[in-house]
């Protein structure tokens, strides 16, 4: 410390000696002496003493005759003073005494600093682009190339002059400047990505950025590489390793936002949690506060969708600020409340956060925390004058479809809660022709209702057409019904004014019937439809007895499906099938009167559980009238669906209507990250649900013998010849476990039962009996297992079937160009290569049919995890 002391004391007896010597020399010394000692005092008392007066006073005292060079910079330096203590016009003044022919290289530097005075304090961008001019290279290279930089600045964004912005950057070069260089490469790179939509020749400028030139430039020049990178050109390693190049010490504020894109890399991209969560966490508040929201908010995602951790979500929810980016502040707001309402069931809480979300930061999370508040209000607090005040609060520029539900729910209000029928209908027209299918049809009801049953003024001819609007689908099948009898009630007016006195009236003498029968019907094609999966703790598929199914055919047909230009499966109408009594056997039972001239059709294939069967062989796809020259293609799953619902086609049962079916929002939680609508065109494999598969139902009418299709014992004995007959018989036992056969047949008798029940008390009403549309809603209720239920008489088919049915003006219905089959119509399925699993040839299968279809597997340029075994059969045959 005192060695420290000893040289401070050293250090200012040398300056003052310094001082001394410089104040004896006087102007008698002459001009030029006495100029030079008065500039090196003004050094002295401006850089080690601190006294920028004295230094003011010193350097005045440098004339331009002592030396005119010394003297420039002098005025320089004086002008800098001045500028440091905010005295502008003190400073331009002395900027202006520097001239070229005195000193070049401080008039240079005078000329940039009067152009910063007239651009950044003065705002006279004309002043400050005639300094910058007066740069030159020759004058100080180092200067001018940071003047080119501001030149070029101002005209592009002050004067929009994108050529000339171009020029200047153009005339910045590297041993000029490099600081500069860097900033105007990155300068010219924005422009040819933005304003040019030159890609490459940006590409090119970016990469001239280094870092040792300036680390601030290249941090962004790197940014932007690797936004080309992942945006234009869809090379996400590439824009991984330009993000990567981000160093936070360059600039903090685009390292964070490297990180933030790096982490949605890791998430969206690669599905790799881990490493978004890692660098979501570098993204720090103080770098940028806008990514580091954004990075909280992806975080608490990640917490609450992918690990189940709520409390964690909850924390980093907590951590989105409204200053940092009011946006996700409010989707933030929006996600807590959804915790506390539907994790942790507190409602007070949900309620405070959701109250939080304010319209100017995000309209779409405000409308849909409206909504919520309206339902908490409404359902958990019975306090309906506060919902309807939040409902009111949802606007449709806000979010069309939330404001649609809250319309809805307010015509509920008004119209079951206050009685107040105008103004429910009112609301009530907000909705009816909405895209969402459930709503445009309950609103459509309740319009229609109000006017029929007199709530509301209105023609039945207004009433009708609101009925009118009413799609089918099958998930709303009460609506449709309820609209379809009241078109026939105002069709048959005479009847009209005493078969219901109200909607109430209707529900419990029409259409809960119906509803029940449909209900009943779809317990009954639950029972019926083939999972391949009768064993669901078995794990391998190999080891499932209905893991496969056969189809049989033609050769011929064969070929068509397999050859280059591959064909699709096809499902054809059943009315032209070779039973009589298809598709009929239940409604006579059920003495159901059809309309045989009905645009609504059936299309099936058919299917069997015995994949070697010589009754099959014999009797399907013979070739040339040779018995038994079919072939029998075997199956696996995943030709098929699972989901029933797609069996039937909602436009093809109301193909006149103009809606079509639509997901209801989710109202709980905003994504935390980011529907192909469905044409009506010809049927290909992209555009079609895969349709589940059903077995067939044997039925007696007279004497009520059911029987379900499955697999016979005989196919037991053939999979498994190299067991014994006494392991067979415990597989086949087995098998007959797993069905459960008995019990499914009691259970679907039962519920035959109960249809035709629902069905006799329907009509024991007279006035209801003779109800027009009755039988027709019946049918329609009935039509998901209608198809599945044959004749006894042909069980031993064992057959299954995939089926479709839809009106007859779908496009997806082609006719055949042969017109020997001109009697026929189909639907194209998908192509079926890709699920044959082997190919029987039926016992009189010509030769060259096996060495064709073994050919074709052996060249095709599919990949196969195995080959498709294709087996002659040995069932016996002449």
């Amino acid at each position: 410390m005192e060695e420290q002391t000893v040289e401070q004391n050293i250090k200012q007896q040398t300056i003052e000696q310094k001082i001394a010597d410089l104040k004896k020399i006087t102007k008698n010394d002459g001009d030029q002496a006495y100029s030079e000692a008065q500039f090196e005092l003004a050094k002295i008392y401006f850089l080690d003493k601190k006294n920028s007066e004295a230094a003011i006073k010193h350097l005045l005292k440098v004339k331009k005759l002592g030396n005119s060079t010394l003297y420039a910079e002098a005025q320089f330096k004086l002008a800098l003073i001045y500028q440091d203590e905010n005295n502008i016009a003190q400073a331009e003044h002395h900027y202006l005494q520097v001239q070229r022919e005195d000193n070049t290289d401080a008039f240079a530097r005078a000329q940039y600093c009067l152009a910063l005075i007239y651009q950044f304090k003065k705002q006279d961008i004309e002043r400050a682009e005639h300094y910058y001019l007066q740069v030159e290279r020759q004058d100080n290279a180092d200067v001018y190339a940071e003047a080119q930089c501001n030149l070029a600045d101002i005209y592009e964004e002050e004067k929009q002059d994108i050529e000339q912005a171009e020029y200047h950057y153009l005339q910045v070069q590297r041993q000029d400047n490099a600081d500069s260089y860097a900033r105007a490469q990155c300068n010219l790179a924005l422009i040819y990505e933005k304003e040019k939509q030159d890609i490459e020749q940006a590409e090119r400028h970016y990469l001239r950025v280094k870092r040792q030139d300036n680390a601030d430039a290249y941090a962004k020049a790197q940014f932007n590489l690797a936004l080309i990178y992942e945006e234009e050109k869809q090379d996400i390693e590439q824009a991984e390793y330009h993000y990567l190049q981000v160093k936070k010490q360059d600039n903090a504020d685009v390292y964070a936002e490297a990180q933030w894109n790096l982490a949605l890399i890791y998430q969206v991209e690669k599905q790799d949690i881990e490493q978004a969560e890692h660098y979501y966490l570098q993204v720090q508040r103080q770098d940028n506060a806008d990514a580091y929201a954004k990075a909280q908010f992806n975080l608490a995602g990640i917490y609450q969708e992918e690990k189940q951790d709520i409390e964690q979500a909850e924390y980093h929810y907590l951590q989105v600020k409204k200053q940092d980016n009011a946006d996700v502040y409010a989707k933030a707001q929006f996600n807590l409340a959804g915790i506390y309402q539907f994790k942790k069931q507190n409602i007070e809480q949900a309620e405070r956060h959701y109250l939080r979300v304010k319209r100017e930061d995000n309209a779409e999370a405000y409308a849909r925390a409206q909504w919520n508040l309206a339902l908490i209000n409404q359902f958990k607090k019975q306090d309906i004058e506060k919902a309807e005040r939040h409902y009111l609060r949802v606007k449709k520029q806000d979010n069309a479809d939330v404001y649609v539900w809250a319309q809805w729910n307010l015509g509920l209000i008004y119209q079951t809660e206050k009685q107040l029928y105008n103004k429910a209908s009112q609301c009530f027209l907000q909705c009816y022709k909405s895209s969402d299918l459930k709503i445009s049809n309950m609103a459509n009801i309740y319009l229609g209702d109000n006017i029929y049953f007199n709530q509301t003024k209105g023609s039945l001819k207004k009433a009708e057409e609101y009925y009118l609007n009413v799609s089918y689908s099958n998930d709303l099948f009460m609506l449709y019904t309820i609209a379809q009898i009241m078109l026939s009630v105002i069709d048959n007016n005479n009847e009209a004014s005493t078969l219901f006195a109200d909607a109430n009236k209707r529900e419990q003498s029409v259409t809960h019937y119906i509803c029940d029968i449909r209900t009943l019907a779809q317990n009954i094609q639950k029972q019926l439809l083939v999972t391949f999966k009768l064993n669901k703790k078995l794990k391998s598929q190999n080891k499932q007895y209905e893991r496969q199914v056969a189809h049989y055919t033609r050769p011929g047909v064969l070929f068509s499906l397999l050859k280059n230009e591959t064909s699709d499966f096809r499902l054809n109408v059943v009315d032209f099938m070779n039973d009589p009594t298809e598709n009929q056997i239940l409604t006579n039972w059920l003495d159901i009167k059809t309309d045989r001239d009905s645009e609504i059709k059936s299309f099936l294939a058919s299917f069997s559980f015995n994949h070697n069967s010589l009754n099959q062989f014999r009797l399907y796809g013979n070739e040339n009238n040779i018995v038994g020259s079919s072939v029998s293609v075997v199956f696996n799953q995943n030709f098929f669906g699972d989901d029933v619902e797609h069996s039937i086609n909602p436009d093809g049962i109301n193909h006149l209507n103009k809606f079509t079916s639509v997901k209801i929002p989710k109202q709980d939680f905003i994504d935390n990250k980011t529907d192909a609508n469905e044409k009506n065109e010809p049927l290909t494999q992209s555009s079609f649900h895969d349709l589940s598969l059903f077995r067939c139902l044997y039925f007696d009418p007279n004497n009520e013998y059911i029987s379900l299709a499955k697999r016979n014992k005989f196919s037991f004995y053939l999979e498994h010849r190299e067991s014994s007959a006494a392991e067979i018989e415990e597989k086949w036992n087995d098998y007959l476990k797993q069905l459960d056969e008995e019990h499914k047949i009691e259970t679907i008798r039962e519920i035959l039962n109960q249809i035709k029940q629902k069905i006799k008390e329907l009509k024991a009403n007279e006035k209801i009996k003779n109800l027009s549309i009755l039988d027709q809603l019946i049918t329609l209720a009935v039509m998901p297992i209608s198809c599945l239920i044959k004749h006894a008489a042909f069980e031993d088919e064992d057959e299954c079937r995939m089926i479709y049915i839809t009106n007859i003006a779908d496009e997806k219905i082609q006719a055949p160009t042969d017109y020997v089959q001109a009697s026929s119509l189909f639907i194209n399925y998908k192509t079926v290569e890709d699920y044959i699993e082997k190919i029987y040839l039926g016992p009189q299968c010509e030769a060259h049919h096996k060495l064709w279809i073994t050919n074709h597997f052996r060249i095709s340029s599919k990949p196969r995890s195995k080959l498709v075994k294709v087996i002659q059969s040995e069932m016996p045959l002449r």
